[in-house]
């Protein structure tokens, strides 16, 4: 404690001067004092720490010994003496033969007959053109109307084909994008076509109808 003990000689020298000082105010001291040293020392005793306490003393844990309880186990069968007849006198053996099972056999069904359908006598066909189809309409049949116009397209035609093979019926089915080129189509074909009439399984001519199409182009 350097510190403390500084403090403490400072304290004591101040006192020292403050007594001399009062000595010569009030006539008490005429002597020249040439020196006033007073040393003070102040030693530090460091205090005696007590023993730290034994630690404690070690247990040693003391295992347990567990005890399985014992099943008892029953006593073993006395041993059989081979010598000794099994059975009694009033005890008979009788062997009974066992019948061997018959495997069952079954036919499995025949293939089912295919049912027969009456074949037809004639094969059916459809109607087709007798002339040349790329004659029903020319160019010399360009409506003037669409040729002042520019107008040019193809149209989609549908006939009916009665069982003599002429033309019943047209309809336009697709437009060509002109009224004068769609009836110019109908009335052509209708008046130039010819076909060979539809016929049935029987071979007998029945009426039908034909599909196709113009293309107008200005010549």
């Amino acid at each position: 404690m350097p510190d403390r003990n500084k403090t403490l000689a400072v304290i004591a020298v101040a006192g020292l001067h403050g007594m001399a000082l009062y000595g010569l105010v009030t006539g008490l001291g005429v002597e020249y004092i040439d020196r006033i040293a007073t040393v003070l020392r102040a030693e530090n005793i460091p205090m005696e720490q007590a023993p730290p306490p034994p630690p404690p003393p070690e247990v040693t844990p003391v295992e347990q010994a567990t005890t399985t309880p014992l099943t008892p186990r029953a006593a073993p069968p006395p041993p059989m003496d081979a010598r000794r007849n099994p059975y009694s006198a009033n005890e008979f053996v009788i062997d009974v033969p066992i019948r061997p099972v018959e495997p069952i056999t079954f036919d499995p069904p025949g293939p089912s007959p295919t049912p027969s359908f009456e074949k037809p006598a004639f094969t059916p066909k459809s109607v087709r053109p007798r002339n040349d189809p790329g004659l029903w309409v020319t160019t010399s049949d360009y409506p003037a109307a669409s040729l002042r116009r520019g107008e040019q397209g193809v149209a989609r035609f549908e006939v009916a084909v009665g069982s003599d093979g002429k033309v019943t019926d047209c309809r336009v089915t697709s437009t060509s994008g002109a009224a004068e080129l769609d009836a110019a189509t109908c009335k052509y074909v209708a008046r130039r076509a010819r076909f060979d009439p539809a016929t049935d399984g029987s071979g007998a001519r029945v009426s039908g109808s034909y599909s196709g199409s113009i293309h107008w182009v200005i010549p």
